[in-house]
């Protein structure tokens, strides 16, 4: 799914998740907080990863390696 860009799409996904109302979400944290905590969430990304994952030095060599 693609969308809930806008402001009203962002308070329509917080009361949804989280079982805010509008009341709390304007309210009980400032809205830069609530904006990270949800960019920070995880998610399901279908395809490729868009950068590699790094686990340990090997990992990272390889990557360095291959460019």
């Amino acid at each position: 799914m693609d969308g809930l860009h806008s402001p009203f799409g962002v308070l329509g996904q917080l009361k949804e998740k989280r079982g805010l109302t509008h009341e709390q979400i304007m309210w009980s944290q400032p809205w830069a907080m609530l904006l990270l905590e949800m960019a920070d969430e995880p998610r399901y990304v279908k395809g490729q990863r868009p950068a590699p994952v790094v686990d340990n030095a090997d990992d990272l060599r390889k990557i360095l390696q291959s460019k």
